[in-house]
């Protein structure tokens, strides 16, 4: 069985970050900002129909951690950077 960190694939994703505001909006033109690009790069641990889980740390007994999230629907380029071995 392959250590933690060698069974997964490590991939750069590129993706459109996403915010709410609950306060009020004086100048609507405020909300044309175009949205912000964010790079994740990390191991792929679990994919999902509607996202990809990509953490920064994994360790060869099988612990996990610095989860994010990524949606499928906000992803611009994703690349793998090494498959897993």
């Amino acid at each position: 069985m392959k250590k933690g960190f060698k069974k997964y694939p490590i991939i750069s994703v590129e993706w459109y970050d996403h915010s709410g505001d609950g306060g009020w909006i004086e100048n609507l033109n405020e909300l044309d900002a175009l949205p912000i690009t964010c790079k994740t790069i990390g191991f792929l641990v679990k994919e999902t129909s509607t996202s990809l889980h990509v953490m920064s740390t994994v360790t060869d007994d099988g612990g996990h951690g610095g989860n994010n999230e990524v949606l499928k629907s906000c992803i611009v380029s994703q690349k793998t950077l090494r498959k897993s071995f």
